[in-house]
């Protein structure tokens, strides 16, 4: 990584957004004002990570060709996939890391108290009204979310910016990298609309080069300067 703030501001900023964006298609289903954002926004065609490729590629395609009806649609098939609405093959994404990550494969086991310790150390507030689990795809991802924002308001701080680098890495490590990639393959098998084939290759291909990234920042921020 250059030795460069401003690089670096950039490349924290962006993977907030990253995180948000995410985030938001996997809280709720896609509403008008989000699709017309979505026919607006421009995907890169050439990526690092060749599943990040693939799934802008697939996702350009679809917003090129969204058929007649995409809102219902894509309402139909989130809820086939996310809310189980409807038996594909006996597969279902479940958008919770307990399920993946417990025998039980049922909700609301370790993973969400290990997850909501995270949340607590580090200053994000849920409100009490949430009607999710801590564990669910969308709050991890906001949480990411949450460090990016906290790293750029570290500013100039060193060490600060050094220990919120740091626990992004290891809640990565310990979170979304042990169950995301398994979650996105019952993605591609449930979704009948190539709009959630794509967002499930866009999430793993992003949570896979994730930890490479973090490394990369820390050997900046952790190397004599």
């Amino acid at each position: 990584m250059k030795n460069d703030a401003s690089e670096f501001t950039t490349l924290i900023s962006n993977r907030e957004i990253m995180y948000r964006f995410l985030a938001r298609l996997y809280r709720i289903e896609v509403d008008e004002p989000l699709l017309l954002q979505l026919f607006e926004m421009g995907f890169p065609t050439e990526c690092d990570e060749q599943e990040l490729t693939e799934g802008y590629r697939m996702m350009t395609a679809w917003l090129r060709e969204p058929g007649s009806d995409p809102l219902t649609d894509l309402a139909v098939d989130y809820a086939r996939i996310f809310l189980s609405a409807g038996v594909f093959e006996g597969v279902a994404a479940s958008p919770y890391e307990s399920v993946y990550t417990s025998k039980e494969r049922l909700i609301m086991q370790d993973a969400r108290d290990k997850v909501a310790s995270f949340y607590n150390a580090n200053g994000l507030k849920l409100k009490k009204t949430m009607e999710i689990p801590e564990d669910h795809i969308a709050l991890e991802l906001e949480f990411m979310a949450h460090l990016c924002r906290e790293t750029l308001q570290a500013g100039d701080n060193r060490a600060r910016v050094s220990a919120l680098l740091k626990e992004q890495k290891k809640f990565i490590e310990r979170h979304p990298a042990r169950w995301i990639p398994a979650f996105c393959a019952d993605i591609e098998k449930c979704a009948a609309t190539d709009f959630y084939r794509a967002l499930g290759k866009i999430t793993r291909g992003f949570i896979n080069i994730e930890q490479g990234i973090l490394e990369d920042f820390l050997k900046y921020y952790e190397s004599p300067q």
